[in-house]
This record gives structure tokens, C-alpha cells and sequence, in this order.
């Protein structure tokens, strides 16, 4: 791979569940010695979009890990007509991404069924 031939490498990764609509999150991801994995250390940096090493603290994943459960609970207690008042407007991202693969592939399939039969017919 890339990573392996250069150890200057750099992924960029566009994060599309934690963006929103005139705001863009950015994550780079850099690999690291293999043999500092064998020490414990995480197999790779990461990098905020402004570009310094961005390692979280445990308050805040257990934070995040509280306020998750908190959001579970609380959707669990609303009754079913105000669960569906509270997410209109909102965009289910796995569908969403669903969808757009289901129509993509189907018009690679069919392009490629196309190409195949203008060779065999031509």
C-alpha cells in the first residue's frame, strides 16, 4: 500500500455523519511504526481538521458514552406520534447511503450488461 511506501502518508477522510449542512468535518489519519503498537499505543494518529493532534480525553468519551444513554432513554419513553414529530427533517444517513448504492450499482450492472452484449452481438 501507499502508507507502507511512504511513511509520510496522510489519509483524509471526509466524515459524512458527523457533517452538516455549512459545516464540513475533516479527519486525517497517519500510520505509525508497527513496532510502537507492540508498546500499547494506538496504531495510528489522528488528526482534528485544523491539523494538531487530536487525542480525546476519557472524561469526555464518558461523556459521550452517558449522553448517548441518556438519548436511548429518553427516546424510548416518547410515545411513537412525537418520536416521529422529533425526526422530521432528519435524514437516516445509512438509508440514505443505501439508496444511492442500490441506484449506482444497478446502472453499473446494467452498463456492464450493455458492454457485454454490444460484444458478443458486434
Amino acid at each position: 500500500s501507499f502508507e507502507a511506501l511512504n511513511q509520510r502518508a496522510v489519509a483524509v477522510v471526509v466524515d459524512p455523519i458527523q457533517s452538516v449542512k455549512g459545516k464540513l468535518v475533516i479527519d486525517a489519519f497517519r500510520l505509525i511504526n508497527p513496532q510502537t503498537m507492540m508498546l500499547g499505543q494506538e496504531p495510528r494518529q489522528t488528526t482534528s481538521n485544523l491539523g494538531h493532534l487530536n487525542k480525546p480525553s476519557i472524561q469526555e468519551m464518558l461523556n459521550l458514552a452517558i449522553k448517548y444513554n441518556k438519548a436511548v432513554q429518553e427516546e424510548d419513553e416518547l410515545p411513537p406520534e412525537k418520536l416521529a414529530i422529533a425526526n422530521v427533517g432528519r435524514q437516516d444517513a445509512k438509508k440514505h447511503l443505501e439508496e444511492h448504492i442500490s441506484n449506482l450499482m444497478s446502472s453499473n450492472i446494467v452498463q456492464t450488461l450493455g458492454t457485454m452484449l454490444d460484444t458478443v452481438v458486434f
